[in-house]
This record gives C-alpha cells, sequence and structure tokens, in this order.
C-alpha cells in the first residue's frame, strides 16, 4: 500500500552536491561573468535534479510518461469521484542512484504522479490546484490501470539545475537584472532544459506555487490531451520534500 516516506539529508545538503556536479566549464563562465562574491552565491544555489527525454521503443523498466502501473495493487486516486489519470511514473531504482542520498524518498518502487486530466480543479496563480496526488508503491504486480494513457519509455540523466530570472536570483545576489540574463544565455548551451524534469528548478513560465518547488513537470507528448496546455508541473513544499512527504503535492501548468 502508499505510504508516508521520510527523507535522509536536508534539502540544503541537496543543493551543495549539485553545486560540486557543476561541470568545470560552467563554473568558469559563472566566475568570469560574475564578481567573485556574486559568483560563488550564485554556484551553491545549484540544485540537483534528473532530466527525462522520450525514447523510442516499448519501456520494459525504468521511468515512464504513462503506462500501466508496475506495480504491487494500491487505491487509484480519485477527483471529485472521477479517477485520476496515471500522467507518470519514475522509477526509483532508476533516478536514486543519480542523486545517492540526497534522494529522499525510497530507492526502490514507484512514485506515481496522477492529475485531473479535465482540468476541472480551482486554480489559484499562488497556490496551484489540488488536482494531483502523487504515491509511492512497491513494485511488483498486480496493480489495476484504471485511467492512464499509452507508455512512453524515459532515459534519464543527471542534470544539475540553476536559478533563472523566474526565480529572482537577480534580486537574490544582488546584481543587474542584465547581467543575469546575458549570464543564462551564455549559460544555455552547457546546461540544456531537459523535456521533464525531476526536482530542479522550474524551466517554464507556469505560475510557482508558494513556498514549493517543482517536484516533477512535464512537458506534452503524444497520448496527452491538454489542448492549450503545454506542460503540467508537480509542487512539493520544501520542508516535505526534507522530510520525503508526499501527500501535500499541489499541481500548476502553462497555457500556450
Amino acid at each position: 500500500m502508499p505510504r508516508r516516506v521520510r527523507g535522509h539529508r536536508p534539502t540544503q545538503a541537496m543543493e551543495d552536491l549539485a553545486a560540486m556536479d557543476l561541470s568545470p566549464d560552467v563554473q568558469a563562465m559563472v566566475r568570469r561573468r560574475l564578481v567573485p562574491e556574486a559568483a560563488e552565491s550564485f554556484l551553491t544555489l545549484a540544485r540537483p535534479s534528473v532530466g527525462f527525454t522520450v525514447r523510442t521503443g516499448a519501456p520494459t523498466s525504468g521511468s515512464t510518461i504513462g503506462g500501466v502501473p508496475r506495480t504491487t495493487p494500491f487505491v487509484w486516486p480519485v477527483y471529485r469521484r472521477e479517477p485520476m489519470l496515471l500522467l507518470a511514473q519514475v522509477d526509483c531504482a532508476q533516478v536514486s542512484p543519480m542523486l545517492g542520498a540526497e534522494w529522499p524518498f525510497p530507492t526502490q518502487g514507484y512514485l506515481l504522479f496522477f492529475h485531473d486530466d479535465e482540468f476541472s480543479a480551482p486554480f489559484n496563480f499562488e497556490q496551484g490546484d489540488d488536482g494531483c496526488q502523487v504515491l509511492h508503491v512497491p513494485a511488483g504486480s498486480g496493480a489495476e490501470a484504471i485511467a492512464t494513457i499509452p507508455a512512453l519509455a524515459l532515459d534519464a540523466a543527471s542534470m544539475p539545475s540553476l536559478p533563472n530570472l523566474r526565480d529572482d536570483a537577480d534580486k537574490a545576489l544582488g546584481i543587474d537584472i542584465i547581467e543575469l540574463i546575458d549570464l543564462l544565455e551564455e549559460l544555455q548551451p552547457l546546461l540544456p532544459e531537459p523535456r521533464h524534469r525531476l526536482l530542479g528548478y522550474c524551466d517554464t513560465d507556469t505560475p510557482h506555487p508558494q513556498g514549493h518547488r517543482p517536484l516533477l513537470q512535464v512537458e506534452a507528448e503524444q497520448g496527452t490531451a491538454w489542448g492549450e496546455i503545454v506542460n503540467v508541473s508537480f509542487w512539493i513544499p520544501d520542508a516535505d520534500l526534507r522530510a520525503g512527504r508526499l501527500d501535500r503535492v499541489r499541481r500548476s501548468f502553462e497555457v500556450a
């Protein structure tokens, strides 16, 4: 059955790890563009993340967009009495080695990301909406597939993430916004944004729920039917991420 899980180390340690994992080229460029104090502060804001890209072929293991749950049986989440759609399955055994001790959830099983695919939940620009649920379920068999989409296999790669204009990094560092824009433009070839991201900073212009950080960002793919909505993201309170707690996740999304 789904269960609440607890983390192992504080979020600050996760960010310290991400700073160490930044490539020498990224670190050199930041130090070249910013004064020493601002450069070191910017580098320490790095967060660990995992980037996902869709690969061809039927998934046999690993994380997926959609698909039949590869887990033991669980109670399927509903929103307003309607089954939520299983949007993504994150394979903890696939992603936890990339994050090591900084992964605050179990190292086995799956994080299952469900959402209200009709987008009927009342939306608040400051808090997102509650039309979602994230469960950790042990790997296995026997789970029903009540509402899902065809599975898309995902390749995963460790990708440290740095803050951007949407995170008010210029204010945090006390630098001019033009200086930050120039730096981010130079960094872009060295830090490409993945199509889908686990943890890290938000890559899109979606509203940011206050006091939360992105848990998973998903772009529209084959099988999604979102109309003008181009991405969906799941957001977790900072304290809940430190504790490995999943029961207060919020959803946000971006409209084209």
